[in-house]
């Protein structure tokens, strides 16, 4: 960790955008209404949702949304986008020890972000707040779960 201080990401705000991304699983075509539900639960809740690219349904790669080196890439481009107020993970899985090493974690000091999810999103968290002191938030994932379960 780079200090002692917990790194807070600032609260969300009415009108911020909110992506919701494959940081882990693929997106399985049978899911996509419970992610469309999961949208618009969070814009009631007053946010802009955008999907990330690399969630299109049927795209994957063995049981990952795509190749570690291109999950890393679509989530450091988050983390870098001003505009991007927080991320949740569609899904957990087995991917994110593939990318662990390919995170900006400067980008993650230089604007903290809450990054939602659990399952494999988990050793995401633990991993972001050892390197960066970032607070992890362990919540439910977009898809099934905001989607209805």
């Amino acid at each position: 960790m780079t200090g002692s201080a917990l790194l807070r990401p600032c609260a969300l705000r009415p009108g911020d955008l909110v992506v919701i991304a494959a940081l882990s699983g693929p997106l399985h075509a049978a899911y996509e209404p419970d992610l469309d539900q999961a949208v618009l639960v969070l814009e009631r809740m007053g946010f802009r949702v955008r999907r990330a690219p690399l969630l299109e349904a049927g795209r994957h790669r063995w049981w990952s949304a795509a190749t570690p080196a291109e999950i890393a890439a679509e989530f450091n481009a988050l983390l870098r986008d001003p505009e991007v107020r927080a991320i949740i993970a569609h899904d957990g899985g087995q991917t994110v020890l593939g990318y662990l090493d390919l995170i900006d974690f400067a980008a993650i000091v230089a604007d903290p972000k809450p990054i939602l999810g659990h399952s494999d999103i988990s050793l995401l968290h633990l991993v972001l707040y050892a390197r960066t002191g970032l607070v992890g938030f362990h919540t439910d994932l977009a898809t099934p779960g905001l989607g209805g379960h």
